[in-house]
């Protein structure tokens, strides 16, 4: 199966109604018929939301709302990914976004508006949105 892996940085932006991004994410989240959504991303998403203050509630609303998307496809990590992303890796502290990257890898594309995982993504030849 090919599609778009949802990075990070999409749901954020789609959720901060201040972000210069916020509809722009919104509508590739709309546009895409599943989110292929590896698990480190729900982590990502709650680390980034607590770290901000965000109540308990909130987070999980954000956190539950992709979990029970019918659009959501949640990848996980059999250890394969983690394998893919040691090797992709140049430095330590871009290991989330290599797991994402060896993700993306299997399914073809990805969406982030991280400028430093396109450029992986793309030497890659995944395709990239936006």
């Amino acid at each position: 199966m090919k599609g778009t892996v949802i990075d990070t940085n999409v749901f954020i932006y789609a959720v901060l109604q201040d972000s210069d991004f916020h509809n722009r994410a919104r509508s590739i989240l709309s546009s895409q018929e599943k989110w292929i959504v590896p698990g480190i991303v729900l982590y990502e998403l709650y680390w980034f939301f607590r770290d901000r203050k965000f109540e308990k509630d909130e987070i999980e609303k954000v956190v539950r709302s992709i979990i029970d998307s019918h659009r959501n496809i949640i990848v996980g990590d059999n250890g394969r990914f983690t394998k893919r992303a040691l090797e992709l890796m140049d430095r330590p502290g871009r290991f989330n976004d290599m797991v994402i990257l060896a993700v993306a890898e299997k399914y073809g594309g990805l969406a982030t508006y991280d400028r430093r995982l396109r450029k992986d993504a793309e030497s890659l030849n995944l395709s990239v949105l936006p």
